[in-house]
């Protein structure tokens, strides 16, 4: 008899805490407002978030604009010289870091006056996938301030064409990801350096069909190289048609770990990655499309992963507080999501905590095309549709 009280008292305390904590709230999408731009913007820029300004590059031409959509300041990185800039990064004073490549020619710095022409709205161009101008050898970096003046310039001939996808920087240096034109067709590339600009000599990953799309420098100097290949690499056999491919360098050059896709019959492939190793990329099996989501440690083990329907392309940031977003156009219903059932493809916007958990999502007009984050602006979204490009921000 006292025991079966006994177990009605514990059962008595038990009870209303496992109900209190038995399933989170389902989160509700609010729908996200675009930024009223100055100056139109197109498909092909690139978008990088410093502090109060948004960052937006065309081929060589980089302006930045406010919260309020207003220009702040422009500037053309290169005069007289064919260049094509790529890929952006800023450090912790506020200077931002544009990386991409220029044909062998002679480089004239252009005034620290930092005004050009306007950008021309119609002038879209779809990012070549592969080195595709035989004259652009020469990895290029610019450094500018963040009030839009060229600091410095860096270049390395690499020989053969090349082009930039991503650029890592911290205290100790810099390194360029991409890819490199080989006889047999491409290669991956990374290309280090200290902040002075003295260049290490170029390392590369597969010999016919490798690319590194996004690349990350670790607090040990230790490099990763995200991205994806048809190829065996390291010794690590191909699983489907492409597989996602991450490679870990010491910070003497030595690969010491590469692990890839498992999927049969999939192709997978890592477009874009964070300081924290979140990565985000895209599987596709047979007519199936999934954005991939993943947490990896600095051994490359995953901590936490996420599929969801989507049109494929994904994009992603950290947050405050070790949080992390990822943006994408997403096809179908999400589970811990209660009002949300796309009609066609449409930009949303989840936020995840340290630890994986889904805490918020925003959604958007039109289909995620660049993503970034600052504790001044918060996070912003960029989406194309068939009317226009637009930057969206949360507050």
């Amino acid at each position: 008899m006292k025991r079966s009280l006994l177990f009605l008292l514990i059962l008595s305390f038990v009870l209303p805490i496992s109900t209190a904590v038995a399933a989170p709230k389902p989160i509700v999408v609010k729908e996200m407002v675009a930024i009223n731009l100055a100056t139109p913007v197109t498909t092909d820029t690139k978008m990088l978030v410093v502090g109060p300004s948004i960052i937006l590059l065309n081929d060589s031409a980089l302006r930045a604009i406010g919260a309020d959509g207003s220009d702040k300041w422009r500037l053309a990185l290169t005069q007289g010289a064919a260049s094509i800039a790529t890929a952006m990064a800023a450090d912790s004073a506020g200077n931002i870091w544009i990386a991409g490549t220029s044909a062998n020619a002679r480089i004239v710095t252009p005034s620290a006056t930092p005004t050009v022409a306007p950008i021309n709205p119609d002038n879209l161009v779809v990012d070549p996938k592969v080195p595709t101008r035989g004259d652009l050898t020469i990895a290029t970096v610019w450094k500018v301030s963040n009030k839009g003046a060229l600091i410095s310039t860096f270049t390395l001939d690499n020989s053969t064409p090349l082009l930039i996808n991503s650029i890592a920087l911290n205290a100790k240096g810099f390194t360029l990801g991409g890819i490199n034109a080989t006889d047999t067709g491409n290669s991956g590339v990374l290309i280090s350096s200290n902040l002075e600009g003295t260049f290490e000599k170029p390392m590369y990953l597969g010999t016919r069909d490798t690319s590194i799309e996004a690349v990350v420098r670790g607090t040990d100097s230790s490099i990763y190289a995200i991205g994806n290949s048809t190829e065996n690499l390291a010794g690590k056999k191909l699983a489907g048609y492409r597989d996602g491919i991450i490679a870990k360098y010491s910070s003497t050059g030595k690969l010491v770990a590469l692990v890839r896709s498992s999927a049969l019959k999939a192709k997978r492939q890592w477009i874009a990655a964070t300081n924290s190793l979140f990565l985000t990329g895209s599987v596709q099996t047979g007519q199936k499309f999934e954005s991939a989501l993943t947490k990896f440690a600095t051994n490359l083990s995953p901590t936490w992963t996420f599929r969801y329907a989507s049109t494929g392309a994904t994009y992603s940031a950290i947050g405050p507080s070790d949080s992390h977003f990822a943006a994408f156009a997403s096809t179908s219903v999400i589970k811990g999501i209660s009002n949300w059932k796309p009609s066609k493809p449409t930009a949303l916007l989840l936020t995840f905590d340290s630890k994986g958990a889904l805490s918020d999502a925003k959604s958007a007009q039109g289909e995620p095309i660049a993503l970034g984050y600052s504790r001044d602006l918060g996070v912003v979204l960029m989406t194309s549709s068939q009317t226009a490009v637009s930057i969206f921000r949360l507050t």
